[in-house]
């Protein structure tokens, strides 16, 4: 019981799994005074958790754009630091690395899928980008299995790597309907997700290292 309060406790002040809270809002509150950026993001962090959805119709309300979820994919490579894991080891500076480089692949999307040659290239880079992802997350449980942190938080972790292999599976789906009806947003609706998943494991595993 311990461990799962903990777990809880852990995750209450987590930034929400959205796209929006990671490309707009996390960076917009570092440009404020410290106590001013924290107390900003806890106000959205909360009204996210009472009020699932709330970031994004914040964010679709100052942007006031149709294309939202074009817009927050095209801008779902920009660094967070707070999806970003102490580089200390060589191994947490591969897997900083190979999230980056899945989230740039995604994002690009838009402007490949227009060219069928150039898109089905990248969506073969992104199939690899994420088993090297994947292998980097094996790793980084393999060689941490005598770890407090890891062995206390193993649920937590499985549970967002299932939940990243979900999302790739769902995403690999949308590429199949895409070349049935040449509806893109469906795309990128499903890299959006992709993308927010990884943030989520990055920071799983941030959050793992710190406690540890």
């Amino acid at each position: 019981h311990y461990f799962i309060q903990s777990n809880l406790r852990i995750m209450a002040s987590e930034p929400p799994p959205s796209l929006a809270f990671s490309t707009v809002i996390a960076p917009l509150v570092t440009k404020f005074p410290k106590d001013q950026g924290k107390s900003l993001r806890e106000a959205f962090v909360f009204a996210e958790k009472q009020n699932p959805g709330f970031i994004h119709d914040f964010v679709a309300g100052v942007i006031q754009n149709d294309d939202m979820t074009e817009i927050l994919l095209r801008l779902g490579s920009n660094e967070c630091s707070e999806y970003i894991i102490n580089q200390n080891t060589e191994l947490n500076v591969q897997l900083n690395k190979k999230a980056q480089q899945l989230r740039i692949l995604l994002s690009n999307i838009p402007d490949q899928i227009v060219d069928k040659s150039v898109f089905l290239q990248t969506i073969k880079d992104i199939a690899q980008s994420i088993k090297e992802l994947l292998n980097c997350v094996n790793k980084f449980y393999q060689s941490n299995t005598n770890n407090p942190s890891v062995i206390q938080n193993k649920r937590l972790f499985d549970h967002h790597k299932k939940s990243f292999v979900r999302c790739s599976k769902a995403f690999s789906d949308s590429l199949r309907t895409f070349f049935k009806n040449n509806n893109n947003s469906i795309v990128f609706l499903s890299a959006n997700k992709l993308i927010t998943q990884t943030n989520v494991l990055m920071r799983t595993i941030k959050i793992i290292i710190e406690k540890g």
